[in-house]
Formats: C-alpha cells, structure tokens, sequence
C-alpha cells in the first residue's frame, strides 16, 4: 500500500493554483490589442491609391452614355460594373479608386507641409523664446481663432479651383495646429539636463535643436500628422463638393458625392459609396491615431 508522504517539519506549504483553461482564439486578443481592421482599411486605400492606374477596371473620367446609372451588383446590376455607374455612364469602382489616389497626394502634401512649417516655428519659438516666442505665438493664435473652412472657400474661390491652390491654402491654414502643441514640447525638453549639458559642451543653437529636441518632439509631431490625415480628407471632400476643390472631371470623393445628389432616390449608390468610403476612411486613421498616441506615451508602453 502506498503511505502518504508528509512534508519536513518547517518546510513551506505550497498550496496548487488552478490554471485556467488558455484562450483558444489568439486572434481576437491581437484584434482587440491592435487596430486590425482600421490598419487593413488603410491599407486597402493606400495600395489603391499608389497602383489606380493597374487596378482600375475602367477610365474613371470616361463616359459610356449606353450604361448610365447602372445598379450595383446584387441590385440589378452586372460584374462589369461592380458598384454601377454614374450619370454619364462612368464606373463609380474606378472613380473611387481614382478619388482614393487623389485624397493621398492632397493630404500626404498638406500633412507633410504644415509639419514642417509647424515644427520649425515651434522649434524656434520654444528654444530662443522672448520676442520671437511672442510673435510666433500670437501669430498662431489668430490662425486658430479663424474659422478655417470659410477661409479655404474664400481663398479658394477667389484664386480658382486647382489641386495646387488647394494643397497651398490647406497648408497655409494647418500649420497653426502643429505648432501650438510642439511648442509646448520644445518648452518642456529645454530645460532638462542633457539639454543643459550640451550648452555646456559647446554645442550650435542648431545641432541642439536638430540633434537632441527634435529628435524627442517625434512622437507627438507623428500623432498630429496621422490625425491631420483625416482631417485633410474632410476638408479636401467638403471643397469638392462646393465646386472650390479639384477640378472636374478629375474624380475625387467629395465631388462624386455632389454629382449623386441630384439622383438621389434613381441610384442611392452615387452617394452612398463614396460617403461610405470617405467615413471608414477617416474613422480608420482616427482609430489608428489614437492606438498610436498610446502606443507612444511612456506611460503606457508597459501595456
């Protein structure tokens, strides 16, 4: 028979622990860690904007008067136009390819712009303060308290409708954003010790603010460009469609948008498809922005 065996007299008791059972779908962890689905919306966007030419099934800007307002597949439509078509015949699948391209440049340009623009004053005003700090600032001030899109429409319809006009105007109307919140970082960096130390070793005003501040601003300066992104493509979609953004009849979303209204009720798809397209869009790269702000700060990189 076999005898219980007894633990030494003043040997630790380790009491078992229950395992529970490990969690068998590995996926929906990474899909609730991570932004899935956004980033494969975004990637969706980005991989029709950069190969629309290759993948477009038909010219967006051509029309086909014999195949006008055609339903989309499952409402009556066919395979050779997917999402259907427009008043003019036009396949409203390579329109929104199209218009997919033409939002990337616009707002990559803008966003890279404006960032620039932004950091380099927030770098200045931040770093040498006193009266350029002042200037700078005050001069920020007043492009915030401007009501930006009646700005864009006005400056866009007295300059004339162009890609060009518009990506300087939204340029010119963004910058403020970034250099507000940087300027509070540069503030914050200038007086920490490494900061202190590389006066000290004799270091230019340049090789500091290039070198050893604006390597630290990178993380907030990311955040704001990835939020910047949707922001831009509203805009750019909102000009569109009063006329004062790309001109016709290149295609853009905002512009489809205002061309199916008029047949609103003939084909529902006109407005839904690109209204779809243009609020995914946005939502992705703002649910992407904010894991990425998270993501960022230290004091979540434990997570």
């Amino acid at each position: 028979m076999s005898q219980e065996v007894q633990p030494f007299e003043g040997a630790p008791i380790v009491t078992p622990v229950e395992i529970g059972p490990r969690p068998r779908f590995r996926g929906l962890r990474a899909i609730r860690r991570y932004p899935v689905i956004p980033l494969f919306i975004i990637g969706v966007v980005v991989l029709s904007g950069l190969l629309a030419p290759w993948i477009q099934p038909h010219e967006p800007n051509s029309p086909d008067l014999l195949a006008s307002l055609e339903q989309p597949v499952g409402f009556g439509g066919d395979w050779s136009h997917p999402l259907g078509t427009d008043e003019l015949g036009r396949d409203v699948l390579s329109r929104v390819i199209s218009g997919a391209r033409i939002s990337l440049l616009i707002s990559l340009s803008v966003v890279l712009g404006a960032g620039a623009i932004g950091t380099v004053l927030a770098l200045v005003a931040g770093y040498f303060g006193g009266i350029l700090d002042a200037v700078i600032s005050r001069i920020t001030d007043v492009f915030l308290s401007v009501p930006f899109l009646l700005v864009a429409i006005a400056v866009v319809g007295a300059w004339g409708a162009s890609t060009q006009h518009l990506v300087v105007v939204l340029v010119f109307m963004t910058w403020s954003g970034y250099a507000r919140v940087l300027r509070g970082e540069v503030l914050r960096i200038r007086n920490l010790e490494f900061v202190k130390l590389a006066r000290v070793a004799g270091c230019s005003n340049g090789r500091i603010l290039f070198s050893h501040i604006l390597p630290n601003i990178v993380n907030p300066l990311v955040i704001l460009a990835t939020l910047q992104l949707s922001a831009v493509i509203i805009i750019e979609a909102s000009l569109s469609y009063l006329g004062l953004g790309v001109p016709l009849p290149q295609a853009t979303w905002g512009g489809m948008l205002a061309e199916g209204k008029n047949y609103i009720g003939v084909s529902n798809a006109m407005v839904i498809i690109p209204g779809v397209t243009i609020a995914l869009t946005c939502l992705s790269i703002n649910l992407f922005g904010d894991w990425l702000r998270v993501r960022l700060d230290p004091r979540f990189r434990q997570l």
